[in-house]
């Protein structure tokens, strides 16, 4: 159960503090009588306006604080921040529209846990004086709320609330409105939430989003410019959070993004970003912002303004410090570690409630340099345009996982970062599979979809959180500390086995466009037959030529051993525009194949795709050595196909297990919105058995699920007497099925 915040019972007014800005800093208030309040609800202060300020974001110039004394007697201090009330309206085309409502005045928010005696009182501090300008006492009582949301002390990947209970994030990117504002926001989060949806991630960012908070001036007096905060924007992000609170979603709190430190990209915003020495502010160029003291002081400056006005709020999950950090003008790595180490360090010392932090990047491998710093709660992976979506969440967040020892969620994924091929995907199966991949890799969320406003909402797909939600909502993670399981067996059912071997499909996991990047270079992969392949990590989706690249030329060696005839298949996937590419395949190290892609209209660098298509060899059965070259100028996508190669079942077992339990994901390979988009069926996958260890021995139970219809199909008793134990998939799978193990005794 949540409390639902009820402002208006709970505002005390504490009068007039300063009657000019040249005549100190006013009377003391007397005591109030004291108020009850539920755990984490929230208790607001309002201060009429102390007079007239060039700034009243910068504490410099006026400091307001609330000291909380809780019953345990720590000291809390939580700072005032300015705040102007609107009224919301809709034109006649459903534009959101802000009239001011009464006069700007400063708040002061806070809510906490302990239950018992609370003092407080309110100190001004300004030009070296200060204070006391009211004191009162509140009383907090037992809620059902389960506060914030932490990082789990009992099983590290995992988040849990204050209360104990576990928390897995289960939801989609709505980072800003279009025109209608917050009744956009209507519209869309009592849909997330209906069909289970529990998170949400906002972006309070560049100057065209209705939630950007620092920005340059729109219009004359409008209030904005560096180190002030757009009270517009400021009022509807207090709107969606109080809305997402009584729909009980959690918040990543997105604070900027690359487009802010880029002078160049078609999503720029350098030119607009206040902190640009052009426009007034301390850098000459993007990155500069990382290493002077001036933007740091005003960051932490805007960090405050975040921490006053929300900080309170058990609906804040994180904060973000950047979208895509790497990929930012002049990224240098160091610089921009230790600026999070610094930043991280100041946020803690205001944040008393001690959300969780955070930041991102474009590039799926992120940076080891930052995520690896202690004082990043967890780490995120952005990816699009991966072909198996499944595989590539599966992989990426065992290598996040194993490598930080952090939660880990994607916090952006999608068929395409230009949305074009969305179109080739309208039942949303990349959004199913990435959903129940990333549940089934240890992730502390699914997989989050970054089209949530001209994907999810006009397709309808809200449909494919609920199934993902069911299987989710008795599991408690934090208790259970699942960590992923190894399968092992898997095979077909004795007397199932096909008259063909299956078809392997290669999908490399990621690309760089990168100085020194392993995937720009050559690699030998060993390919065996149950669709095991070394090295994969390194092998890229983009296969770089000889001109423009040269030091990325990157030619991918296959050994492989196929039982009988079969075909290797390079898949092209889109060509550069900036000078083509030509393929060349040898077999045994005689060339077989060749293809020239040419750039026919070399003034339109648009990527080509009007050679897209399958590019196949024959290969006799037996060990060969196959080599995939691109001779031409520049790069182009690709994945492989190996047909009549797979000796076991063509399936994705995904394993989450612990000694008394596990849970189970089960996926036909071919079942990708990338082969359907090709027009590619899967094929149904004989009835097959996986086998799984590390259990004790008694009884268990197992559920298997309906992963479109969330509902259980069949419950199983089963003893283990050997510490394993042994599934058998519907026959004839065609596309995913998943299973819930536990021990009853």
């Amino acid at each position: 159960m949540k409390c639902i915040v009820n402002t208006a019972a709970f505002i005390i007014l504490l009068g007039l503090l300063l009657t000019s800005c040249t005549k100190g800093l006013g009377r003391s208030l007397g005591r109030r009588n004291a108020l009850e309040f539920r755990q984490y609800e929230r208790f607001e202060l309002t201060i009429k306006s102390p007079g007239t300020f060039e700034n009243p974001f910068d504490p410099a110039q006026i400091d307001i604080t609330g000291e909380f004394l809780t019953p345990s007697r720590k000291t809390v201090q939580v700072p005032a921040f300015y705040y102007q009330p609107y009224r919301r309206s809709q034109d006649a085309k459903g534009n959101e529209i802000l009239t001011p409502d009464g006069d700007a005045v400063f708040k002061i928010r806070f809510a906490w846990g302990e239950l018992g005696e609370y003092r407080y009182r309110v100190i001004a501090r300004r030009k070296g004086h200060s204070r006391i300008l009211g004191a009162g006492e509140f009383k907090v009582v037992a809620s059902e709320a389960q506060g914030y949301v932490r990082r789990s002390e009992t099983a590290p990947l995992y988040f849990q609330f204050d209360s104990g209970a576990s928390y897995f994030a289960i939801g989609e990117n709505m980072c800003w409105p279009s025109a209608g504002g917050t009744y956009d926001y209507d519209k869309w989060m009592p849909k997330l939430v209906a069909h289970g949806g529990n998170y949400i991630r906002l972006w309070l960012i560049n100057e065209w989003s209705k939630l950007s908070l620092e920005h340059l001036s729109l219009s004359p007096g409008d209030g904005n410019g560096l180190g002030r905060y757009d009270q517009q924007a400021a009022w509807r992000i207090d709107y969606i959070l109080e809305r997402a609170d009584r729909l009980d979603l959690k918040v990543m709190m997105c604070i900027d993004s690359f487009n802010s430190l880029d002078a160049t990209g078609i999503y720029s915003q350098w030119n607009r970003y206040p902190y640009n020495a052009a426009n007034g502010g301390p850098c000459e160029t993007p990155a500069e912002f990382f290493t002077d003291t001036e933007a740091k002081r005003l960051f932490k400056q805007r960090l405050r303004h975040l921490v006053a006005r929300w900080g309170y709020a058990t609906q804040v999950l994180s904060w973000e410090f950047w979208n895509e950090v790497d990929i930012v003008n002049d990224y240098h790595s160091a610089n921009v570690a230790a600026w999070h180490e610094e930043m991280a360090a100041y946020l803690r010392s205001i944040d008393s409630w001690a959300h969780l932090i955070t930041t991102s990047f474009a590039n799926t491998p992120g940076d080891p340099e930052v995520d690896g710093l202690e004082q990043l709660d967890y780490v995120q992976s952005h990816n699009y345009g991966a072909e198996d979506t499944a595989g590539m969440i599966a992989q990426i967040s065992r290598q996040k996982i194993e490598a930080y020892g952090k939660p880990h969620y994607f916090g952006e994924y999608g068929t395409d970062w230009r949305f074009r091929e969305n179109t080739n995907d309208p039942d949303g199966i990349h959004l199913h599979n990435g959903l129940w991949a990333a549940m089934l890799s240890g992730s502390a969320g699914t997989a989050m979809t970054w089209w949530w406003d001209n994907y999810i909402e006009p397709n309808n797909l809200y449909h494919h959180f609920a199934p993902v939600a069911a299987f989710a909502a008795d599991v408690n993670w934090a208790q259970e500390n699942y960590l992923p399981g190894e399968v092992a067996d898997l095979r077909y059912v004795p007397g199932h086995e096909p008259a063909v071997s299956g078809t392997l499909t290669v999908n490399p996991p990621g690309e760089s466009w990168n100085e020194g990047s392993p995937l720009n270079q050559p690699h030998t992969y060993s390919v065996n037959n149950e669709g095991e392949v070394t090295n994969l990590a390194v092998l890229s989706r983009v296969q770089h030529g000889l001109v423009n690249h040269p030091d990325w030329h990157n030619p991918a060696t296959f050994l492989v051993n196929y039982p009988g005839p079969g075909r290797f298949v390079v898949s092209v996937s889109g060509v550069s525009g900036w000078g083509g590419a030509a393929l060349s395949i040898t077999l045994d190290g005689e060339q077989v194949l060749a293809a020239d892609f040419a750039d026919t209209l070399p003034d339109n660098h648009e990527t080509m795709h009007q050679y897209d298509g399958p590019y196949g060899i024959d290969v006799p059965a037996g060990e060969h050595s196959i080599v995939v070259k691109n001779r031409g100028a520049d790069w182009f996508f690709t994945s492989y196909q190996l047909t009549n190669y797979l000796t076991v079942p063509n399936l994705r077992v995904l394993a989450l297990s612990n000694p008394t339990s596990a849970l189970v994901w089960v996926q036909n390979k071919e079942n990708t919105w990338w082969n359907h988009h090709r027009g590619i069926a899967p094929q149904p996958v004989n009835q097959s058995e996986i086998t799984l260890t590390g259990f004790s021995q008694g009884e268990y139970e197992i559920q298997h699920w309906d992963t479109y219809r969330g509902t259980v199909v069949q419950t199983i008793p089963y003893a283990c007497g050997d510490g394993t134990i042994t599934l058998t998939t519907p026959a004839g799978l065609l596309t995913d099925a998943a299973y819930k193990i536990k021990k009853t005794n």
